[in-house]
């Protein structure tokens, strides 16, 4: 991917399939586990990912992918274990956290960090309101974006590797590492349940989900990694949007103008330093 398209088609795919992502695994995920759910839309996108590899030429192992695959499980395991518990028009706004986050371990303020953080803030709080206390769906998004820190920074470092074929075994490796809970809570017979009774579900994540982790690599190859982060950061108002819509979850209009200050205080907070942030 990213060869045959120009960076704006790359920008708006990104967009259009991470929100779809999200909305795609609270689908999948409701009533069920978010453990077996996050072993059928990565097993599923691993699968995919192969056979596209394999119908361009391109199916190796990359070995280079197996111990980034530890940290992805990780964080992939609490950003599905969020979307399934948790409201997407709530928690989708969070997963911009990340970028806050980056900046607090060496904070270097100005007016412009000033005003993203405090826009941020602002967002954070009218989308969590005080009665509601704080959810722990919340809290598995913002613990999700701090092990995504980590795998995106190995993505930087594995930039000279084909993307398809490091794409397939880096998902092959999540799913790898997601055996041992998976059986050893017994959650194969839910898994087959999931599988059974939400079939569209399940290609809609797993499609979403495979595309979405390979506009990274692509958008990677093309900007910085600050770019990329500001440029996904838009997906969390349309999930918000997707959320309420869809799922008619209440207080859209609350929800959409905390999502639009989340993501305008995060990209502003982007590139205040971008050096630092990158």
């Amino acid at each position: 991917m990213g060869q045959g398209l120009g960076l704006w088609s790359i920008i708006l795919l990104r967009l259009g399939v991470l929100g779809g992502e999200r909305v795609a695994f609270h689908g999948l995920g409701r009533g069920h586990g978010p453990l077996a759910t996050t072993a059928v839309a990565y097993g599923g996108a691993a699968a995919l990912l192969w056979v596209a590899a394999i119908g361009t030429g391109q199916a190796h192992w990359v070995g280079e992918a197996f111990w980034p695959g530890a940290v992805y499980a990780a964080s992939f395991g609490l950003y599905t274990a969020s979307l399934v518990r948790g409201p997407v028009s709530v928690v989708s706004g969070f997963a911009n956290a990340t970028v806050p986050m980056l900046f607090f371990l060496d904070p270097q303020w100005d007016a412009m960090s000033v005003l993203g953080m405090a826009l941020f803030g602002a967002g954070a709080m009218v989308l969590l309101p005080r009665r509601q206390g704080f959810s722990p769906a919340v809290l598995w998004m913002l613990l999700s974006g701090v092990a995504l820190v980590g795998g995106r920074l190995l993505d930087v470092s594995h930039q000279s590797l084909a993307p398809l074929p490091y794409a397939a075994s880096l998902f092959t490796s999540v799913v790898l590492w997601l055996l041992v809970p998976v059986t050893a809570y017994g959650q194969w017979p839910e898994v087959a349940s999931i599988v059974r009774e939400r079939a569209g579900w399940v290609m809609l994540a797993c499609i979403t989900n495979a595309v979405s982790y390979l506009t990274v690599l692509a958008l990677l190859r093309r900007i910085a990694p600050t770019m990329v982060e500001a440029v996904s950061a838009w997906a969390g108002v349309l999930a918000t949007v997707a959320g309420v819509v869809i799922f008619r979850e209440g207080g859209g209009r609350r929800k959409v103008a905390a999502a639009l200050l989340l993501t305008v205080g995060t990209v502003i907070l982007l590139f205040s330093q971008p050096a630092r942030m990158g």
